[in-house]
């Protein structure tokens, strides 16, 4: 959960719209940005997560849910 914290402001973002259940592709229209620039993001979020897909984050989403933790502003 600390490592959410080293989120930047638009990877924080990103990370907030994968937890509500959107896709790339939909996060990139929410936000207005380039599919591309998502991908970015995802590897910058991924990394800092030590994930190595959607999957595992949303693996590790699930979890922190499981032991209480849905507050992920950080």
């Amino acid at each position: 959960m600390e490592n959410t914290k080293n989120f930047s402001p638009s990877e924080h973002s990103v990370f907030e719209l994968y937890v509500k259940g959107h896709t790339a592709k939909e996060i990139a229209d929410i936000l207005c940005l380039s599919i591309n620039t998502i991908k970015t993001h995802n590897k910058r979020i991924y990394m800092k997560l030590n994930v190595s897909s959607r999957e595992e984050l949303l693996l590790y989403v699930n979890m922190l849910k499981e032991i209480g933790i849905d507050d992920f502003d950080g």
